[in-house]
């Protein structure tokens, strides 16, 4: 309730199963330094755990990305039963992985590193991740304290900081469309899609006017479906009881309460 509202018109409501690919396949465009090329998309069932709350796209989504260098991505992500989540990179000279979350062993925070033998010198180590000092009021921003790194680099970059870690317009699209394309793989049955590289200025013209999404304002005559198999119709009454909830909660001070533990009052929000 207190992200979507009970919005039917919502886009966490109305968006398809690969959209929100930037969370998982970020930190690998960012780490890499590397352009998607092409993707393939594959699209799981809808449950009754979506509906429910109002949701119109499939549980999850698998995305197989193939980068500039013939390197191979998979991201899947989605609203699974709960969060699992871990990065796992095999390279040239070994593998680092983070700790899985349900490892309680620090999460993303802790990363093992295996370096192959032959390559270089056999070595494991195991590091705690990038943990700055921060303020009352930025330790309690979301994402475990990450949101505020986010923007805490970004205010540097800004203020002329040339060491701050950031990323520009192209690379927010190198994060994003190959979500969009994942999903026009779906819908063409699996077929592999070429992903744009939007620095080329004749790129930008061909997609220029392209509007196809699930959002009907914004999508005109290319609207797509939410779900491959059509979007499906979800009762008034879901979203009805899903906003009235939100008004307990909010009502109830729950709202409140959550907003000032941030270290944030209601005036500020």
């Amino acid at each position: 309730p207190s992200i979507t509202y009970g919005e039917e018109d919502h886009w966490r409501n109305n968006m398809f199963s690969t959209f929100y690919c930037t969370h998982s396949l970020g930190p690998l465009v960012h780490i890499s330094g590397l352009r998607p090329v092409s993707v393939t998309g594959f699209e799981g069932t809808m449950v009754n755990r979506g509906r429910r709350v109002g949701r119109k796209c499939a549980q999850f989504a698998i995305e197989m990305v193939t980068m500039q260098n013939g390197a191979i991505f998979k991201s899947i992500h989605g609203d699974l039963y709960r969060n699992s989540i871990w990065y796992t990179v095999y390279g040239s000279q070994g593998r680092m992985e983070t700790a899985r979350e349900d490892a309680e062993a620090d999460g993303v925070k802790r990363l093992y590193v295996y370096r192959d033998e032959y390559d270089g010198g056999y070595e494991t180590a195991t590091l705690k991740g990038y943990e700055p000092e921060m303020s009352p009021e930025a330790a309690a921003f979301g994402h475990d304290g990450s949101d505020y790194n986010t923007m805490n680099e970004f205010v540097k970059k800004i203020l002329g900081d040339d060491t701050a870690d950031v990323i520009d317009v192209y690379e927010a699209m190198d994060m994003f469309l190959p979500g969009i394309f994942a999903y026009r793989s779906i819908l063409a049955g699996g077929v592999p899609m070429e992903i744009p590289d939007l620095r080329d200025p004749a790129q930008r013209d061909k997609y220029r006017n392209d509007t196809a999404c699930t959002d009907p304002k914004a999508a005109g005559d290319q609207l797509l479906p939410t779900f491959s198999k059509g979007t499906p119709q979800i009762p008034r009454s879901v979203y009805e009881s899903i906003a009235e909830k939100w008004e307990k909660e909010k009502n109830g001070g729950d709202y409140v309460k959550r907003v000032m533990s941030q270290g944030r009052s209601e005036d500020k929000e």
